[in-house]
């Protein structure tokens, strides 16, 4: 059995630095790097899998483990994103987030379905376990597509789009705290609307439209924001 870490403000805003590092270093991979959508997705893929695996092979569900593979979702996620609606797939920014949010809807369906009330706040089987990271996977998938498609093909841009994500994320944040919907139902549309808020971000602060400082020295920045919010103070996970 395995354990998610304990979720609160921290959790959420590491989650949002998480997810802002995937949209930049997946574009580090694939285009400055070179690799391409198509191999990048598939090298990604393999890292995320084993890693995934082996987490649940040895038990070790530490803090370390869950954000690297919180992180490294992200990145692939990226990867994939790009993959759909650039080259080879060419779906658009449109079609591409419509396909993958009906992909996500599904994944929680099944979720609902087949997952205890209590599950994110308790242990998960080995099975939910999967299912879970399935579905960040197709979470920062839809984030990118969706940030791409605010940032680029609608009159708001990076951050104009940030900015009506966040106040919707505000919002959730506030009918949570109102006990108006359940735990797991604002936690699933806090992470979703999360991912996008990340792609938003990212683009502004790498890109000309915004403060353009690029890929690598944005990836610099984000991971030792990330590292000295992580390390700031004891981040405790559930006993």
């Amino acid at each position: 059995m395995l354990q998610l870490p304990k979720i609160n403000i921290k959790y959420w805003m590491l989650m949002i630095i998480a997810t802002t590092i995937g949209e930049i270093v997946g574009n580090l991979i694939s285009r400055n790097f070179e690799l391409g959508y198509s191999k990048g997705s598939i090298i990604l893929s393999i890292i995320y899998i084993l890693s995934i695996a082996l987490v649940v092979k040895l038990k070790k569900n530490g803090l370390l483990q869950y954000w690297f593979l919180i992180v490294a979702g992200n990145i692939a996620g990226t990867n994939y994103a790009d993959f759909i609606t650039i080259e080879p797939l060419k779906l658009g920014t449109i079609y591409g987030s419509l396909l993958i949010l009906a992909l996500l809807v599904f994944i929680l369906l099944i979720w609902k379905f087949i997952a205890p009330k209590s599950n994110l706040e308790g242990k998960l089987s080995d099975s939910i376990f999967y299912l879970y990271w399935l579905a960040i996977l197709m979470s920062s998938t839809f984030g990118t597509t969706a940030g791409d498609f605010l940032s680029n093909d609608t009159p708001l841009g990076a951050g104009g789009g940030s900015l009506l994500l966040l106040g919707i994320l505000a919002v959730v944040f506030l009918l949570d705290k109102l006990n108006k919907i359940s735990f797991e139902i604002s936690y699933w549309i806090i992470l979703i609307l999360i991912h996008p808020i990340g792609a938003t971000i990212g683009n502004y602060i790498s890109k000309p439209a915004g403060l353009d400082l690029g890929n690598i020295w944005t990836s610099i920045f984000l991971i030792s924001l990330f590292l000295f919010l992580f390390f700031k103070k004891a981040y405790h996970k559930h006993s």
